[in-house]
């Protein structure tokens, strides 16, 4: 039986050419091609389509039509930023199709699941929805409060509480994967504080000298990490879960930021010289020096240090355009490194970590 590929593409119609173009199947290398069951859940039409036992072929969609196409069942008027409902918009599916149809797949069935959209550290972003509880307050995305029934996207709340990837039902969504499944996230993971933290920790001064530096940089980088969709759902379903480390955006376009100060921006249409441009070959690996690829800001790997920390440091590995895999085991061994007296029991919510660990960190600043 063929395995199973599953492509999520956001809500942004515009960006449609971003899962032919930007997939792959291992993090360094290029598979002997082979047939798969690629299910695509296309958010803008709000249809999950099907093709069977095809051969995967970069650069373009697939000729020919999909097997099947469904319609996604839940849509909803989307909750707003000032809490009211999109009444006059469409209705829009929600990241709900996605998850109650991983838990329906056999186990051990789904070879990658990758997701092709925009995001922020609460997760990736399928129409930018809000989430308010039922009095009206806007919810903390650290909570384990219930789901918003018109928010639409990923959130780290599902993972906790009554919600749809707490607990047993975690569990059937993780069940369904491969043991070396590839499951990606492309989108952004960019707050700028954890990014400072992260250059505080690398241009400390070597040796004892640095070392009160270093440990403070590292319990901030840490706690919010800990606060972080890609290590919550890592965490949470022990899964591997690929992803843009925390601080940084990715970029997919064929002008690449290389300068922080500069203007124009590199989208403007006269971009200036600090924008390297690369052109689409579809090879991958690619060379990221010449080759346009959906890829980890450049300031991490060449600027700010961040590929040597996370290889170095956190012990983690990084794919060939420099996304983090992200696995409880890592972040586990790196807070005992960075917080020996820190207690090892359970914790109910991602909140409850952050504040571990952020009430550590704090005690032994003072110290």
């Amino acid at each position: 039986m063929a395995k199973i590929v599953v492509f999520v593409q956001g809500g942004k119609a515009n960006e449609a050419s971003h899962p032919w173009k930007f997939f792959h199947l291992h993090p360094t290398k290029e598979p002997t091609p082979e047939s798969v069951d690629l299910v695509y859940f296309d958010y803008p039409a709000g249809q999950r389509k099907t093709w069977k036992n095809l051969l995967l072929r970069r650069g373009e969609p697939p000729k020919q039509a999909p097997d099947t196409t469904e319609d996604l069942p839940t849509k909803v008027k989307i909750r707003l930023v000032d809490g009211t409902t999109d009444d006059d918009g469409p209705d829009r599916a929600s990241v709900l199709d996605l998850y109650d149809w991983v838990k329906l797949q056999a186990k051990g069935s789904i070879q990658s699941l990758q997701v092709f959209s925009h995001g922020w550290q609460g997760g990736p972003i399928i129409w930018n929805s809000s989430e308010f509880d039922p009095e009206g307050i806007q919810l903390d995305p650290l909570d384990n409060q219930a789901r918003d029934p018109n928010d639409t996207d990923f959130r780290i709340r599902d993972f906790y509480g009554t919600n749809p990837l707490a607990g047993a039902e975690g569990r059937k969504f993780a069940d369904a994967f491969t043991s070396d499944a590839l499951i990606k996230l492309w989108g952004c993971v960019a707050p700028p504080g954890p990014r400072a933290a992260l250059r505080r920790y690398t241009k400390a001064p070597s040796g004892t000298k640095g070392d009160q530096a270093r440990a403070s940089a590292l319990q901030q980088y840490l706690t919010s990490v800990a606060a972080s969709f890609p290590l919550q759902m890592a965490t949470q379903l022990n899964l591997s879960v690929w992803a843009s480390p925390v601080g940084w955006g990715s970029e997919p376009g064929t002008k690449v930021p290389t300068n922080r100060s500069s203007d124009p921006p590199c989208s403007s249409a006269n971009p200036a010289s600090h924008c390297m441009s690369v052109k689409y070959k579809g090879t991958f690996p690619p060379d990221l020096s010449k080759d346009q690829w959906w890829r980890v800001s450049w300031f991490f790997r060449n600027q700010d240090g961040g590929a040597r920390f996370y290889t170095d440091v956190l012990k983690a590995n990084i794919d060939a355009v420099d996304f983090v895999e992200h696995k409880g085991t890592w972040f586990e061994d790196a807070t005992k490194l960075a917080f020996p007296d820190l207690e090892s029991n359970a914790v109910d919510t991602p909140a409850d970590l952050q504040s571990r660990v952020q009430n550590q960190a704090d005690a032994l600043n003072l110290a």
